[in-house]
């Protein structure tokens, strides 16, 4: 597939609407990298790619790099056909923001925009909406795809969608890592060797650091690793507000330099062992992988599948129809259930102090939870 590039709001709006599929969009400044890779290689099994190249004036500081940011759009084209993508688009400043049009300026929400990045980056994620707003209203996509790199960013976009009411999709990809650790940026490319040795320990530390490790000592292990420090938080995932360590679940996330490049990471902290669900029909072999799972990771295995299956066998047993909710209500006030660890032998399922582990996987049972 020959990749098609654009520049024109006319251009963009033919492809669209000639496009097979509900298109899939990924935006991007350029100087793209195996993490775009990844966003594009992923979203191309859903539908046709569209990338965009826009570096943003918007969101770039008096003091930050916009004259001197990379740009490599002929490469950019390269290896955007070569991850799947049908189409690059590469608007001008005035196509996006068009001086005859008085195009709305958003402003992110305040409270997503307090911490980490936000607080010492002022307007920048104000550029950020507004830019993804107007390339959302160009390109109409059903999904954009974004990675969780800038989790920040993730969240605010999240919002943005959310607000405007838009009728599309966000989806996340994890962060794309080189083999030391250190996420992929196009800044990255502005590390000496040495630099890119110092940059590394960034990730290590934060990998690291336990669920209540104090930010005083992670700050101080960032320093002495030859790193300038410009905030080291741990927030709730999702409102981005700081947090303790007594929170189940919290986002360790900093930002530093190294040399004049800026870089940010993040890890998430739990206080408990993560929850792992494995979905799948009736008869796939669920319990068995999960079981595997569990053991070689040395977390609880939950068989919630026996759970189902013993309440189902219950109301046939009672000779109970399953549709009937009025009927099964008593009968659960007189089910019991237990499950119980039987190494070697798998779980051990009782219903009522009845071992139930075979009569559970019956044919009639299985329907039943299939149906």
């Amino acid at each position: 597939m020959t990749l098609r590039y654009l520049t024109t709001e006319q251009e963009l709006r033919g492809w669209c609407q000639g496009a097979d599929a509900a298109v899939q969009f990924v935006p991007t400044m350029g100087a793209l990298h195996a993490g775009h890779g990844a966003l594009i290689q992923r979203a191309a099994t859903k539908g046709p790619v569209l990338v965009s190249v826009f570096v943003n004036p918007l969101q770039f500081g008096p003091s930050e790099d916009f004259d001197h940011y990379p740009r490599t759009l002929d490469a950019d084209c390269l290896m955007a056909e070569e991850w799947g993508a049908a189409a690059l688009w590469a608007p001008s400043v005035a196509t996006v923001y068009p001086q005859d049009r008085q195009l709305p300026t958003r402003v992110a929400p305040v409270a997503l925009q307090q911490h980490l990045c936000g607080a010492g980056r002022p307007g920048h994620f104000d550029g950020v909406v507004t830019v993804v707003a107007r390339l959302l209203d160009l390109v109409r996509p059903q999904q954009i795809w974004l990675g969780e790199k800038d989790w920040q960013q993730l969240v605010i976009l999240r919002r943005l969608v959310q607000d405007l009411d838009l009728p599309l999709r966000v989806c996340a990809v994890a962060t794309s890592r080189e083999k030391d650790g250190l996420a992929r940026s196009s800044r990255n490319q502005y590390l000496s060797p040495s630099q890119r040795l110092q940059a590394s320990a960034l990730p290590f530390i934060l990998r690291r650091a336990a669920a209540d490790a104090p930010l005083a000592a992670i700050r101080s292990d960032l320093t002495e690793a030859g790193l300038e420090v410009e905030y080291v938080e741990r927030v709730d995932p999702l409102t981005l507000q700081p947090c303790g360590a007594e929170k189940a679940i919290s986002l360790l996330a900093a930002a530093v330099r190294c040399g004049t490049t800026r870089l940010i990471d993040h890890v998430f902290l739990m206080t408990r062992q993560p929850l792992v669900a494995i979905d799948g029909p009736a008869g796939a072999g669920k319990s068995t992988v999960t079981r595997a799972f569990a053991e070689r990771l040395g977390l609880i295995y939950l068989d919630t599948g026996a759970m189902y299956r013993s309440v189902t066998w219950w109301v046939q047993k009672n000779g109970v129809d399953p549709a009937d909710a009025a009927a099964i209500e008593p009968l659960l006030g007189q089910f019991e259930l237990q499950l119980q660890s039987n190494p070697g032998a798998g779980q051990l399922v009782l219903v009522n102090g009845v071992d139930v582990s075979e009569a559970i996987r019956s044919p009639e049972v299985t329907a039943s939870v299939s149906a």
